[in-house]
């Protein structure tokens, strides 16, 4: 039998084979298995089944968070969505049932491409305005998502947008306290009690991935096209500009404070990267939407408020041994970076949005 290192045991891989014979499919035993890169919150196995590359994605052992790690919202949303944003790779399985590997996990389609994370391919560093080139393939796909007519995909039930904006607050809030220290959790009821004050009258809907970043794209760098989109565990019917705005966040600009820059996910140093402003005015022109400087300053600091829960929920994680690539000077700075992140954010609340 082939090396399984990096699915698991070799129990795992038999039971997982058996299982899909069951299914109508044949997994391929002789592939090894092999764990993509990126996939913090799941892990993403490629393997070949039924003689084509597929993807099984799977939650890490031990307790998670909840709401996070959604295997079975994923699978709904892939085996649904493909006919109407074509990046959307097929969803092929779902199993729920956790005698089989120890946990829930989906199959999908594996797309070729590359995702781009921190640092921009080799391949790319001589282009001419390639930052350019990238912000447009990151803004006409988002448009693009945010049109689905979900009631036509199929989707219409994946959410309610009514109370979509509270039931943000209030979740991230909930989570973050299971999580934080006690001197983070007054900066993070703060933070709660501004939003719940601050939440606009208009509040626009549409499907939302809820993750949507450079690393989540698979792009041809050949011919710069647009493959494949991943990681729909969160997706939902949400509010576009929110999630225009957590994209933003992964963004980075050089000019930023330290505390946007470690949050920064996009090779932000690429020739022509475009500004945050710049990036925001291009959605809205292409959505024919609007938005004041006190919404926009309330979706950031939401956003941040977000992205502080998230980087405790990871944390604990790594406590547990799940140290996601980091290491361990990165881990051990993790708890001021949190705090840094809720600090800032708090600073906001008086202030005009610093950009």
């Amino acid at each position: 039998m082939t090396d399984v290192q990096d699915f698991g045991t070799p129990e795992q891989w038999q039971a997982l084979g058996d299982y899909l014979t069951t299914q109508g499919f044949t997994l391929d035993k002789e592939t090894a298995p092999k764990r993509l890169s990126g996939g913090a919150a799941n892990y993403n196995i490629l393997m070949v089944m039924n003689g084509k590359k597929v993807v099984l994605r799977m939650p890490p052992p031990g307790p998670l968070p909840p709401g996070g790690n959604d295997v079975a919202r994923e699978y709904s949303v892939l085996s649904r969505l493909g006919d109407f944003f074509p990046p959307a790779p097929k969803g092929l399985l779902l199993c729920e049932n956790t005698d089989i590997i120890g946990v829930p996990f989906c199959i999908s389609e594996f797309r070729e491409g590359t995702a781009i994370g921190r640092n921009l391919p080799k391949s790319l560093t001589n282009r001419d305005n390639i930052g350019a080139e990238l912000g447009k393939i990151v803004v006409d796909s988002l448009v693009n998502l945010h049109s689905v007519d979900t009631q036509a995909a199929g989707l219409a039930d994946l959410g309610q947008a009514d109370g979509f904006i509270e039931r943000q607050i209030n979740g991230w809030y909930k989570r973050g306290s299971r999580v934080y220290s006690e001197s983070d959790v007054i900066l993070h009821t703060q933070l709660h009690d501004w939003l719940e004050a601050n939440i606009p009258d208009q509040l626009p809907s549409s499907l939302v991935h809820n993750d949507y970043k450079l690393d989540n794209m698979l792009i041809d760098l050949d011919t710069m096209e647009l493959k494949g989109v991943v990681d729909w565990d969160m997706c939902t019917i949400g509010n576009p500009l929110y999630e225009l705005l957590i994209l933003l966040s992964y963004w980075g600009d050089n000019n930023d404070p330290e505390v946007y820059f470690a949050q920064c996910r996009m090779p932000c140093e690429a020739p022509g990267w475009l500004s945050r402003r710049e990036l925001l005015d291009q959605y809205l022109s292409a959505r024919g939407m609007s938005i004041t400087e006190d919404e926009l300053k309330f979706y950031w600091i939401l956003v941040q408020y977000r992205s502080a829960v998230i980087y405790a929920q990871l944390k604990v994680q790594m406590d547990r041994g799940h140290t996601m690539g980091l290491t361990q000077e990165q881990i051990a700075a993790m708890p001021a970076f949190i705090t840094g992140v809720l600090a800032h954010s708090c600073s906001l609340l008086n202030a005009s949005l610093d950009w």
